[in-house]
């Protein structure tokens, strides 16, 4: 930024810090590059060390440590690398003036131009083009089930919610999605049905876990009874799939269906009862989380694409032919 900015206000932050959210800014790049800076912690500085500092928290370290200029410029390489070199570093300054809501110099003026011109040919090439890039190889239906209906809240921050979704306090299951490029670069979309388990629905359960590809169990760390309760949701779902399900373009085979169960909070896990050994036992995927974030789940949707489409390929190329 031509003009140096020493301070920013709080609605400042906030505004910045719900922009880098959106663009799903990568808080690890950040970290390393001003710990880089910080040499060794401080008692003001000591989360950072330890990797436990939030987005918001590290926007604010940065500011009041090293200054707003240098977090400005590192910003906006991280975006240049994150988007692919797509947009200038000049264009993310100016971006980031626009957010803030400070006025643009010439330059940055010219930056916006650009970008706008490269906006509308964007524009046009997904018009002509975009449907063909989003058709996913692969489909496949994920049963969520576990979560309370404020943790389902959090979903639509790392997922997408399509325009045609249900509602989950009053039919007991809502949607959403995910589109994942995996390495043999072909194009694998997760439906996920993300399940009440209220009482009330119960008796729908059945029809929902009907075509689950996976099942996704999130169960509250240190509470006994979650634990009982994640028994039951499995128990359910093998009863109506056994634990099979068929690929579209391998409707002759049954593949075996992955089973993921997720620990969440912050409690210790319950020796020798807690979710572990009962993963063990169920033959499923174990994932230890503190809350819902992209941060902490993204491996466990990626973990799920990949068995998925592993074990679609493996039917494919030595059952199929």
């Amino acid at each position: 930024m031509n003009s140096k900015i020493e301070s920013l206000s709080e609605e400042q932050i906030t505004d910045l810090i719900g922009f880098l959210k959106k663009i799903n800014y990568p808080r690890e790049e950040l970290i390393f590059e001003i710990k880089k800076k910080l040499i060794k912690p401080t008692p003001v500085t000591k989360d950072i060390f330890n990797d436990t500092i939030k987005l918001e928290d590290l926007i604010r370290l940065g500011i009041q440590e090293i200054g707003f200029n240098w977090l400005a410029s590192q910003i906006s390489q991280d975006i240049f690398n994150l988007f692919d070199k797509s947009i200038s570093r000049g264009q993310v300054k100016a971006i980031l003036k626009r957010v803030l809501g400070n006025k643009l110099s010439s330059t940055e003026r010219s930056q916006m131009y650009e970008l706008r011109k490269k906006i509308r040919r964007s524009e046009k090439f997904l018009t002509y083009f975009g449907e063909w890039g989003k058709e996913p190889d692969q489909l496949f239906k994920v049963i969520i089930i576990g979560l309370s209906d404020d943790q389902s809240d959090k979903l639509s921050h790392i997922l997408t919610r399509p325009k045609v979704s249900g509602e989950r306090r009053t039919i007991g299951v809502d949607f959403y999605t995910k589109t994942l490029d995996l390495v043999d670069k072909s194009l694998t979309r997760l439906q996920f049905w993300n399940i009440s388990g209220d009482k009330r629905f119960e008796f729908l359960r059945e029809d929902y876990y009907r075509g689950g590809s996976a099942m996704i169990i999130v169960y509250e760390k240190g509470n006994q009874e979650s634990i009982k309760l994640a028994k039951k949701y499995y128990s359910e779902f093998k009863e109506v799939t056994k634990l099979k399900f068929k690929v579209r373009k391998l409707k002759m085979f049954f593949i075996d269906t992955p089973i993921v169960l997720v620990g969440l909070g912050t409690k210790p896990i319950i020796p020798l009862q807690g979710g572990p050994l009962l993963a063990e036992k169920l033959g499923a995927h174990y994932f230890d989380k503190n809350e819902i974030s992209v941060d902490q789940f993204e491996d466990v949707f990626e973990a799920v694409s990949v068995e998925l489409l592993v074990k679609a390929k493996y039917y494919a190329l030595f059952l199929g032919s």
